[in-house]
């Protein structure tokens, strides 16, 4: 049982009413477009581009948010643009909950481990993605969002729904692309901050060039002692039992990382290469009552990608090609296992797609071959494991209608190791009055097993070599208005996973992988963003709303029928800001309601409601340097606790310094 209070309904009532003052506020700007102001539809002439400079207003700059992903143009996307919190410590995982649709899960915060699951999906049913490069390992499980330093992001690209078909095998609930950022020559920005709980971070990036090349680099790194107070009721089956105080300990970490990107003119060519460089390490609590003081993990990977592209032979064809590589390690020392002794695990992987894009009178026609080899070695596996991978995708985007109707067909067959799998998509678009479009897709894809489900024999873990892919298919429909204001979306989707992987009880009491999961979701995906008054103290609005439905359709009688574990049926995120003149203002509600965590829904995790705000102000405009001050958990509530039960900190107060040779202000 949760040992936590329940929500006040005052409390859930202003977040709600701030939400609603948030979502209202914005539907103004696009009450009042005219058809003639209509953008134009995504891809035709003179059609907003994500990465367009922004419209200057005096003092105030405002950035529309993007609505198109990189490869699939009419999916269900999000992209959360990291210049809305330039100076704000907000690590990826917390982006990646602004968007609608997502469950993102903080395990102990302060750098501890962070995942995502979308529309219903676990977290290796996510395929995580930097700068378009898988990091999802053969090893399987989800990708560790807090292994991806903050501090070079400048967008992140949240797609939902099958995606396979555009992005590979593995995306089931979504894809999560993060963007890293560019630069031009001669610009540079530095960055340093620290706060609560020992909270130290510093970064600094520049870029540098010439006619036809330019090179960007940057570097960062962050630490924490993690050590908090937080109250528990020891005792919290009993009515009225008393809270306590206790201290996390042995909850620090450590990362830092870099990256170089160039990008050359090779007469009609263009060469983009890119390396990354990043590791940490992280001591590892326990849970509350089972405090594990010497248990610790580190991680490092290494990513390289070049890519060449230019003309072909015929008129609007364009030829590219792509190299890359990434290795991996991963050490855990836990107490309980291996006899105290760490776990090791080391992986590597190399690739290398060819694609061809035709540009034709109604759009662009994509082809693309691609073979991957992964090469994994790690304690328990037995012997060292490989893996290849083959995959040839078709897909195109094509604009009818004078551009009001755009149609997005995408195919892409794969071989997985011993699997083979086909994932499908279609999307399609069509605007229909003034700002107002619509947009649907459905598609089906699939996931491998992991390395750890087929052979992983430690613990209380045993393999299964006879595992098929787990098969996910989904769709989903939305409203969609977009001006020079802002955006509104409204949609549904209905998901359907089947042959899902779930560890059941097996010979001597131990844990086995067998295909017998099928669950099916479905919900409703609200977001908002909006200025609707710039020159009225640079006031900016957000808003992202998730209703998520899940139900189990296969497993023993007292699970059939009941929702999926650590999936809330409520989530919000609710933001409102100012930028006056040369200071800002910031104001955050995030919701999360009730969860279960067990498959029979009997022990139930409290909802959630926690409020966040900041503020930053320009000391100089020549060397771009302002002061900003961030309080989390602004109400300072010690009892949150993560999805299994580990303590959450409390109020959580910092300060940044930043310094560059552009303002570096926040973008509303």
């Amino acid at each position: 049982m949760d040992s936590r209070p329940p929500l006040g309904r005052r409390a859930r009532a202003l977040a709600l009413v701030f939400s609603a003052v948030v979502v209202c506020a914005g539907a103004g700007p696009f009450a009042a477009a005219r058809a003639d102001d209509a953008p134009p539809a995504p891809g035709d002439a003179g059609a907003p581009d994500p990465g367009a400079a922004p419209v200057e207003l005096d003092e105030l700059v405002i950035r529309v948010p993007g609505a198109e992903a990189t490869r699939d143009p009419t999916g269900a996307v999000t992209v959360v643009e990291a210049g809305r919190y330039a100076g704000e410590a907000k690590a990826v995982a917390e982006l990646v909950a602004t968007a609608p649709g997502v469950a993102v899960s903080a395990y102990g915060g302060l750098g501890q481990l962070s995942t995502v699951s979308i529309r219903g999906s676990s977290a290796s049913g996510v395929l995580v993605l930097l700068d378009g490069l898988p990091l999802n390992t053969a090893f399987g499980g989800g990708v560790d969002l807090s292994t991806l330093p903050r501090q070079w992001i400048e967008r992140i690209e949240v797609l939902r729904g099958a995606e396979g078909a555009h992005y590979g095998a593995g995306a089931l609930g979504g894809v999560v692309n993060v963007v890293t950022r560019g630069g031009e020559p001669g610009r540079w920005s530095a960055e340093a901050s620290g706060g609560s709980f020992g909270t130290a971070a510093a970064s600094a990036e520049a870029a540098a060039g010439g006619e036809r090349w330019t090179l960007f680099g940057a570097a960062g790194a962050e630490r924490s002692d993690g050590d908090f107070t937080y109250r528990k009721r020891p005792q919290s089956s009993l009515p009225g039992s008393p809270y306590q105080t206790f201290t996390r300990e042995n909850n620090g970490s450590a990362r830092g990382g870099g990256i170089a990107k160039l990008t050359a003119r090779l007469g009609e060519r263009r060469l983009d290469a890119l390396l990354q460089l990043s590791g940490g390490r992280r001591e590892l609590a326990g849970w509350p009552g089972n405090d594990t003081p010497d248990d610790w993990q580190r991680d490092a990977r290494a990513l390289l990608s070049v890519r060449l592209s230019g003309p072909g032979p015929a008129p609007g064809l364009t030829l590219g090609a792509r190299l890359t590589g990434r290795a991996d390690l991963l050490d855990t020392r836990i107490g309980s296992l291996s006899g105290g002794d760490p776990v090791h695990q080391r992986g590597g992987a190399a690739g290398a797609e060819a694609e061809a894009v035709l540009l034709h009178r109604h759009g662009a026609l994509r082809a693309a071959l691609g073979a991957d080899g992964e090469a994994l070695r790690a304690d328990g596996l037995g012997d060292p494991r490989t893996r290849a991978q083959l995959s040839a995708t078709l897909s195109e985007d094509a604009r009818l209608a004078a551009g009001r109707v755009r149609l997005s067909p995408a195919v892409r067959a794969e071989r997985v190791g011993p699997f083979d799998g086909l994932s499908a998509k279609l999307g399609g678009s069509v605007r229909l009055l003034g700002p107002l479009a619509a947009r649907a897709s459905a598609g089906r894809t699939f996931r491998a097993p992991g390395f750890a489900e087929l052979y992983l024999q430690q613990g209380g873990a045993l393999p299964n070599p006879s595992l098929r892919p787990e098969t996910g298919l989904s769709a989903d429909a939305a409203l969609v208005a977009e001006g020079a204001r802002g955006m509104a979306s409204v949609g549904g989707h209905l998901t359907r996973y089947e042959d899902l992987i779930v560890y059941q009880a097996s010979a001597l009491g131990r844990m086995k992988p067998f295909n017998t999961g099928r669950a099916r979701v479905a919900g409703l995906e609200v977001e908002a963003a909006t200025a609707p008054a710039p020159r009225l103290l640079g006031l900016a609005l957000g808003a992202a709303y998730t209703y998520l439905r899940t139900e189990t359709l296969r497993g023993e009688a007292a699970e059939v029928g009941r929702d999926l574990p650590f999936r809330p049926r409520h989530r919000l995120f609710a933001r409102a800001a100012i930028a006056p003149g040369p200071a800002e203002a910031h104001l955050e509600a995030h919701y999360v309601g009730a969860q279960w965590r067990d498959a029979r829904n009997a022990d139930r995790v409290a909802e959630a409601l926690l409020w966040n705000a900041g503020a930053s102000v320009r000391l100089a405009r020549r060397a771009g340097l302002r002061l900003g001050l961030e309080a989390r958990n602004l109400l300072d509530d010690r009892t949150l606790t993560d999805p299994i039960g580990n303590p959450l900190p409390g109020r959580m107060v910092m300060v940044t310094l930043r310094a560059g040779s552009t303002p570096g202000d926040p973008t509303p």
